[in-house]
């Protein structure tokens, strides 16, 4: 039995009143008591209100877990972001990365983009988080964990920026190998944020935003 929008929008009212705040985190929370619910209705033959509150009373405590075990260190996310490396297209377009730098590694331009590669990914970081917090924070008013856990993943690229490519000395000395590695990591980091941000948008299109 398929549960109808307005009882959907309930859930959602349920979980915003009980502090789930991240819409990503209560979008997925909602499609699981949806599903549960559901199903309880068709097998216990049941309205929607005595299901929703038998289903709830009896699995809040395990439910509410989804919620409170976030924290910033997402272990899940490092996983997710590397997994990404394995899909279409990250594989197609590292390939053409790949073979576009070792045939124009001589030229000038990428010369100069290696040499500065460290201070041109501070500004992209700069920029992308503030591009976040206004659309997020700003625009939307909504938390978005997605956002906010990501932030582990950017760290990572930051240090590895900082330490392996080493900003603050001399950038010419800075391996081909090393450059393409980190270059490759930032695009992956490109199409993984665009896929999350077209989730976002989907929760919106389907109105539990």
């Amino acid at each position: 039995m398929k549960l109808e929008k307005q009882q959907i929008q309930f859930i959602d009212k349920f979980l915003q009143r009980n502090d789930v705040e991240f819409i990503d985190i209560r979008e997925e929370m909602i499609d699981h008591i949806a599903s549960a619910v559901e199903e309880k209705m068709t097998i216990d033959n049941a309205n929607f209100h005595d299901a929703f509150v038998s289903y709830v009373n009896f699995n809040k405590k395990e439910l509410f877990k989804m919620n409170k075990s976030i924290w910033w260190f997402s272990l899940s996310e490092i996983k997710s972001y590397l997994q990404y490396f394995l899909k279409p297209i990250s594989l197609i377009t590292n390939f053409f990365l790949i073979v576009l730098f070792f045939l124009f590694r001589s030229n000038e331009n990428v010369v100069l983009f290696k040499e500065n590669m460290a201070f041109y990914f501070i500004v992209s970081l700069l920029v992308i988080g503030m591009a976040n917090f206004i659309y997020f924070s700003i625009i939307k008013k909504k938390k978005y964990f997605f956002i906010e856990k990501n932030s582990i993943v950017l760290m990572i690229l930051y240090w590895i920026n900082l330490l392996m490519l080493k900003p603050f000395e001399n950038n010419k000395t800075v391996s081909d190998v090393l450059v393409l590695i980190f270059m490759m990591l930032c695009v992956t980091y490109i199409f993984y944020t665009k896929e999350q941000i077209q989730k976002y948008l989907k929760l919106e299109k389907r109105g539990y935003l």
